[in-house]
This record gives structure tokens, C-alpha cells and sequence, in this order.
């Protein structure tokens, strides 16, 4: 952050978050919406990517679509008013901020401000829509150009556009902002020169789970669009190349592409298994929203940690855990268990180094290192609720441990009704209680379930659900295959 005379100085990110996927943003925007006191989002950035934002951080929408009234200012005064307070603050612009972003115009408006500002470029609408629409900008045999036009250009502005020089070869045409005047827009182009038997293609959501891909020519488009919902972001891809995507198509081919899954959750951080099936294909809901909260004020763990000599080794089996403890013991000095890869990566966060990271918590995982848990006891880092499976497992493999409450879990149920769903994914016999209790577990018990292993199967018959196949190992990769031999039956 630049300092001048003891004066904290504001500073200004142009940042591009894609075209929709989470996926496509740049670990340079990841590393800034983590960092930043203030995110000023346009409206087509996703919540998905919002969420991504530390908690602590203002959200502020300063984004409009075209058509929403004309404004008297290039650079929101909400972004400016933050910088000079100051702050760090992200502007969020869908796609790149320098293609029909209007970036350019802000950042020129930043230095006549001097405000300090960085522009980090993103992946920019066209790029994202023509790869996961499955066409090819440029082809060796196609197109050896590409040109980006601006759809709503066609008055006022239209003087920018040589519609003559965009109609004239074989070249490849992206129209941003291309629906509320396609008609006009490819009539034009007809009209300077390009064939009506042009292929072109009609990308709406591009790169999101909800994308529809029409594909026609520039005669025929404007017809085969009548029935989509114009206020959907869209643009519209012109050129032999768009014959190319019955070949390649890849994103409607994966094998949970059109599916909607619900993964239960009962532990707050990143799922392994819903970033497996969304790249499968999957529009994954995680329920519930689950936070760690400290427990008692750290009293218990603070007691346990006193007597930390008299134990062999200490266990985590989760990142809160890891959390919770080196808030008051930021070194630990006796042998450390990581069980899964959550727990693993929290301690590796913290420099602290474990003598194995077990891949689950399992009968058979645990058995596999039964020898690092010989001459104990173990403290056993949980939450609130103990971790009772795991406490069992490793009585079962003859494992003296003592159990410490560090923390406790708040479940957030989202509000009913929920959007259909194709299939609920249980990684946990916790998680199965949690997600088939009340009245949300009421709406879910007549569909098909995915459960992990034994456990979780029983916790979710207990509950009444009517119809659970259980994985035929109790490992995330055969949950995940047994999800997606469920959906290819259906």
C-alpha cells in the first residue's frame, strides 16, 4: 500500500472477473478480491464470484447495463469517494475491463484524479463464450482474423463502425452486446457484403452452467432467437469457424452437463466433491451455508493446550480445528495427524508441519498409519459434536484419544422452495442429518441419493430418505463415479 507523510493513500484496481466461470479468473483477481477493503461489482458478475470475497470487505454494486439510463460520470463516485478515504478498493468489470468495458474511460478518469490505479486484465466475453461454445476464434483452414464489434452501436456511435471493412473477407466477427438489435445488426452486415448463408451463433450465459448456444445463419438468426430472453447477457459469433462446434462441443458433453446436484455440507471450507462435479458438468448447490465459530471463548482448548506434554501426538481433522489452535499455539512441538485434505492444507498455511496427512477418516484410512497412533494418547482437536465417527474409528483400531471442543458450527438453511433438483450428494453421515432434518430434508427424502459409505447411508435411511445407493468405496473419486453412473441411468 503507497505511504506518504504517515497518510494511508487509496488505490484503485481495474480488475476483469471473466466471462462467468469462477474458474476463468486470474489468480491475480483471486489474490486482489482477498485483499481489497472494497469490491465495486458491475451487475453481471456473478454471486458465485462475489462469495469469493473476504468476508470483511464492502460490497458495492456500481454497475448498470445498457439501457438503464444515461449517467453523468464515467468513474462512479461511490468507487472515487472510497479511494480517496483511502482504501483499497477492486473495481469488478465483467469480461476485461478494456473490451467494451469502459475500463479505459475510468482509469482515465483515476488519473486525472491521481488516484493511483493498476489495470489486471481478465479473460475477456468473447474468449470465454467462443471456447466453451466450442468454436475456434481462428482456424488454419477458416479464419486467419478476428474483429470485436459492439452490438448497440448501430446509432449514434454507428460512425465508428466500418460496417463495409467488418462485412468484407472471411474473417471472424464477435458482436458484444448483440441481442436487443441482432436483427439489425446482421442485416447490415448482409447488406455490405458478408453472405446471408454465413454461419453464426447466438452465445447467451456464455460459460456458466445456464449457457445456450443457438446456431443459424445471418439470415436465420434473428428467427430462432424470437423466443429467448433478450435481457440475458449474449453475443454473437459470425464466421465459417462457427461450423466447427458439432465436432468439438465440449462443454455440453460432459457426462453431468444440464444436471443440478445438491452436496450436503456439515463443514465449512472448500468441497473437493462439488469442485469434482462441477467440472463435470454439474450446477452444484452446497446446503447448508456453515460457519466455525469459537467455542467459549477458546477456554477448553486453551486448557487442553496447557497440558499438551502429556499427550503423544494431536489430531486434526478438519481446518477449523487447525484454526482454533494456532490462534493460541502458533508453533506446535509434537508430532501432528492431518485426516483429509482440508486439515492438511490449514496447516500447511500455517507452516506447520505434519508427520502424515491420512485421506480420510475411515476404518481402512486409519488403519493404513494404525503404527503412528501406538503409545498414546492423541488429542483430538473437534467441534462441538466430537466427531463421534472418527472418536469410534480410532477406538476400533485401538487408538487412546481425548477429544477437545474448540469450536462450533452455525448451519445457515437456505429458504424454501428450492430450484429442482436432480440428485443430493451425502459426504457424510453428519451432513446427512443436518441436510435431511426439518422442513428442507422433507422436500429432498423421495429423491435419489449418493451416500459415501455405511454411516452416511444409515443416517440418511434414518431420516427416511427413501432412495440411497452408497459408493462402493468411502473415497471422494468413488462418490463422485457413482454420481455420475446415477445420472447417465436416469
Amino acid at each position: 500500500m503507497p505511504i506518504e507523510s504517515g497518510v494511508r493513500k487509496g488505490m484503485v484496481y481495474l480488475v476483469g472477473a471473466g466471462p462467468g466461470d469462477p474458474g476463468l479468473l486470474t489468480v491475480r483477481a483471486l489474490e486482489l478480491l482477498r485483499a481489497a477493503d472494497v469490491v465495486a461489482y458491475d451487475e453481471l458478475v456473478s454471486q458465485a464470484i462475489l462469495s469469493l470475497v473476504r468476508p470483511e470487505a464492502e460490497l458495492l454494486p456500481v454497475g448498470r447495463r445498457h439501457g438503464a439510463g444515461e449517467t453523468s460520470y464515467r468513474l462512479h463516485p461511490e468507487v472515487r469517494a472510497r479511494a480517496k478515504a483511502g482504501q483499497t478498493v477492486v473495481r469488478l468489470k465483467a469480461g476485461d475491463p478494456l473490451i467494451f468495458g469502459r475500463g479505459g474511460e475510468e482509469a482515465e478518469e483515476l488519473a486525472e484524479a491521481g488516484i493511483p490505479c493498476t489495470i489486471v486484465p481478465g479473460v475477456s466475453a468473447a474468449l470465454g463464450a467462443a471456447a466453451y461454445a466450442g468454436i475456434p476464434l481462428t482456424h488454419r483452414l477458416h479464419s486467419s482474423d478476428v474483429t470485436f464489434l459492439s452490438g448497440h452501436a448501430v446509432e449514434g456511435s454507428q460512425s465508428l463502425i466500418d460496417w463495409s471493412k467488418a462485412a468484407s473477407g472471411k474473417g471472424t466477427l464477435v458482436l458484444f452486446m448483440a441481442a436487443r438489435k441482432l436483427s439489425v445488426n446482421l442485416q447490415r452486415l448482409i447488406q455490405t457484403g458478408r453472405s446471408a448463408e454465413t454461419p453464426a451463433a447466438y452465445i447467451a450465459s456464455a460459460t456458466t452452467p445456464k449457457q445456450k448456444v443457438i446456431v443459424g445463419t445471418l439470415a436465420t438468426l434473428p428467427d430462432q432467437i424470437r423466443d429467448v430472453d433478450l435481457a440475458i447477457p449474449a453475443l454473437v459469433i459470425v464466421g465459417d469457424v462457427v461450423g466447427l462446434r458439432m465436432r468439438i462441443a465440449w462443454f455440453e458433453r460432459r457426462p453431468l452437463a444440464g444436471r443440478r446436484l445438491l452436496v450436503a455440507r456439515a463443514r465449512p471450507g472448500r468441497s473437493a466433491i462439488a469442485d469434482e462435479l462441477r467440472a463435470l458438468g454439474a450446477e452444484v448447490l452446497e446446503i447448508p451455508e456453515v460457519e466455525a465459530v469459537p467455542l467459549n471463548g477458546g477456554a477448553l482448548i486453551k486448557a487442553a493446550l496447557a497440558r499438551l506434554h502429556e499427550f503423544r501426538g494431536i489430531v486434526f481433522g478438519c481446518a477449523a480445528g487447525v484454526e482454533a489452535v494456532v490462534a493460541h499455539a502458533p508453533t506446535l512441538t509434537l508430532p501432528v495427524i492431518a485426516i483429509g485434505a482440508a486439515a492438511a492444507q490449514a496447516l500447511s498455511r500455517h507452516g506447520i508441519e505434519f508427520v502424515v496427512s491420512l485421506r480420510g477418516a475411515c476404518q481402512e484410512a486409519l488403519h493404513e498409519h494404525s503404527v503412528l497412533f501406538q503409545k498414546g494418547p492423541f488429542l483430538l482437536v473437534t467441534s462441538e459434536g466430537g466427531r463421534p465417527n472418527l472418536r469410534n474409528e480410532l477406538t476400533k483400531i485401538g487408538v487412546e484419544v481425548e477429544a477437545v471442543a474448540a469450536y462450533r458450527y452455525v448451519h445457515r438453511m437456505p429458504s424454501l422452495p428450492l430450484p429442482p433438483i436432480d440428485l443430493v450428494i451425502l459426504p457424510s453421515s453428519s451432513a446427512a442429518r443436518i441436510v435431511l432434518s426439518g422442513d428442507l430434508g422433507k422436500a429432498l427424502l423421495g429423491l435419489p441419493m449418493a451416500a459415501i459409505g455405511p454411516q452416511t447411508e444409515e443416517a440418511a435411511r434414518h431420516c427416511e430418505a427413501q432412495s440411497v445407493v452408497r459408493a462402493e468405496q468411502d473415497s471422494v473419486a468413488s462418490l463422485v463415479s457413482l454420481a455420475v453412473s446415477m445420472m447417465g441411468a436416469l
